[in-house]
């Protein structure tokens, strides 16, 4: 409950936010390596997750209600960005939690604790860089698109279930940016500066597409909230479940938007970064 308080009390205070993801991410850490040494990448998403569901479930049931007033899809989107920017802010602070304790843990442990994440990495390539072609933003942009689908769905299910997906996300990315950091120690950098300049390049480099999946993501659970809510409180083909129906179906669209607009980026704009400073 204390950390769901403190979730909840600083909605509105982006920094608070941001170091509130970092808290998260590293307590899960610490808990994970702790009491589940023998398969903790999982874990460590899961209790990321858990301080997240009680205070996203209330705010999404009460926009779904609220919704059903909204006569256009512009007014409610820019209704709902208050909320998107903590869910932005939230898995930044996520990010960079996971990145400090793969740049300052020994590799043996790193290894056993973000096993899943590295494996991910591996299998898409990002650890190795990005192609520019075709068959690559195709690639980046479907795998995407299922996300999408799969918070449109557990959110659907339960009102946040959608936060696993974004903390898995987060504990990926959060595994890149460390990676970087590793390889500036294994270069000779001095720890502090691996860390600061890793964290800030890392971090910059990846928000450039994150932003747009981020809020991919974000719509795509409101959407599925949505639609549980039309099919729950109100009788079906009624004028407020329609409503939400309509609702719920254009944000799916505008998440997809999004993801198409986050791939373009990550596979002719981030690609162009990655060559430039070698990294």
């Amino acid at each position: 409950m204390v950390l769901e308080f403190l979730v909840g009390y600083e909605l509105k205070k982006p920094l608070h936010l941001f170091a509130t993801g970092v808290f998260f991410s590293s307590v899960s850490v610490l808990i994970a390596a702790a009491l589940f040494s023998h398969a903790p990448s999982m874990v460590v998403v899961a209790f990321m997750t858990l301080p997240l569901v009680y205070i996203f479930t209330g705010i999404l049931r009460g926009e779904a209600v609220h919704e059903t007033q909204t006569h256009e899809l512009k007014s409610l989107l820019a209704e709902n960005m208050d909320l998107a920017k903590v869910y932005i802010y939230l898995f930044l602070g996520m990010v960079v939690g996971i990145a400090l304790w793969f740049g300052i843990l020994p590799k043996a442990v790193i290894s056993n604790i973000f096993s899943e994440q590295i494996y991910n990495l591996n299998q898409i390539g990002v650890a190795t860089g990005f192609a520019v072609n075709p068959e690559v933003f195709s690639l980046i942009a479907v795998n995407n698109i299922k996300l999408v689908v799969l918070c449109a769905l557990l959110s659907f299910v339960f009102s946040a279930g959608a936060l696993f997906v974004l903390s898995w996300n987060a504990s990926v990315v959060g595994v890149a940016v460390g990676s970087m950091v590793y390889k500036l120690q294994a270069a000779g950098s001095m720890a502090g500066v691996a860390v600061a300049q890793g964290l800030t390049f890392g971090v910059a480099y990846y928000t450039l597409h994150l932003v747009p999946e981020v809020l991919a993501y974000f719509y795509a659970s409101v959407s599925g909230a949505f639609i549980s809510s039309a099919m729950m409180r109100y009788e079906p083909f009624s004028k407020p479940s329609n409503r939400l129906m309509g609702i719920a179906l254009a944000l799916l669209g505008v998440s997809i938007a999004f993801i198409l607009l986050g791939a373009v980026i990550e596979t002719y704009i981030s690609h162009q970064i990655q060559i430039a400073f070698k990294i």
